[in-house]
């Protein structure tokens, strides 16, 4: 197996950060990113999401969510801040299968990569871009974490200690659920020769599996419970309860989903025509 030299794979995430912030897959995530949170929080400025905190709010909420999540989320905590942290976990699917789609699609279609070999090896390329990703997506996170607590300070009463308290583990929980999202992706990236296909393949590897797990769990709970171990999916419920212990927990799949995912991702890179 191939030697893996920190300080290459240093380089070429710092490459690849450089590329992603000039490239059209990249732009386009910013932009569509950043108009979404900017709406999503203008919104939430208006102080809508008082109303969660609710008895009434929360017994509605509770047929829509898991009720254990609606119970603790909007009650014990801000609501304003707990709004933008449902809706951040909830959309982290569909902008980080597109914001990862290009880890290494592109140059395998292009052929770039060639250029790369005689200088770093192909675990140093295939790591590289992976941590670029996974920063990428943490730093967008991150800004838009910080500024909806800003938010929340200002719109919530009595908020400020609720807030300081609960941003540190928001933001934890975010990347640690973003992360396995983009090992998926860094699967996909290597299958296909464009970005555009990588990303088509990651979105419908995961609307299939949510579909098969639903239609499953009409008949055998037990069976789908067990497919949707496939989907990092599955620590949404306990990210969502926003407590250091669950998100502790939670975390513990976080290196499963990776290897997983990141195996077989580069069992096909390494044999691959690059």
């Amino acid at each position: 197996m191939d030697s893996l030299r920190l300080g290459v794979v240093s380089t070429l995430t710092r490459q690849d950060l450089y590329y992603s912030l000039k490239s059209a897959r990249g732009l386009l995530f910013l932009v569509f990113f950043g108009v979404f949170w900017f709406w999503v929080l203008w919104k939430l400025s208006s102080g809508n999401a008082q109303h969660l905190a609710s008895p009434e709010a929360g017994m509605i909420m509770s047929y829509i969510i898991d009720p254990k999540v609606a119970s603790t989320l909007f009650v014990n905590h801000s609501p304003t801040f707990s709004a933008f942290y449902y809706l951040a976990m909830s959309t982290v699917p569909m902008f980080v299968l597109f914001a990862a789609s290009d880890q290494t699609a592109n140059d395998i279609g292009s052929k770039y990569l060639r250029f790369l070999t005689p200088r770093c090896n192909r675990i140093e390329i295939f790591i590289g871009r992976f941590i670029g990703a996974v920063i990428l997506v943490a730093v967008s996170y991150i800004i838009v974490s910080l500024l909806a607590a800003v938010i929340a300070i200002a719109v919530d009463k009595n908020a400020f200690s609720m807030v300081i308290k609960d941003a540190p583990l928001v933001i934890v929980s975010l990347i640690l659920y973003t992360i396995p999202f983009v090992a998926l992706m860094s699967l996909c990236s290597v299958i296909v020769g464009s970005a555009g296909l990588s990303a088509l393949m990651g979105i419908s590897i995961y609307v299939i599996l949510l579909v098969l797990i639903t239609v499953i769990n009409i008949k055998m709970p037990a069976a789908a419970d067990t497919i949707a171990y496939a989907l990092p999916n599955s620590t949404k419920s306990l990210f969502l309860q926003l407590s250091w212990g669950n998100t502790i927990s939670a975390a513990l799949a976080v290196p499963v989903y990776v290897l997983a995912y990141g195996f077989m991702g580069w069992t096909i890179f390494s044999k691959r025509d690059i």
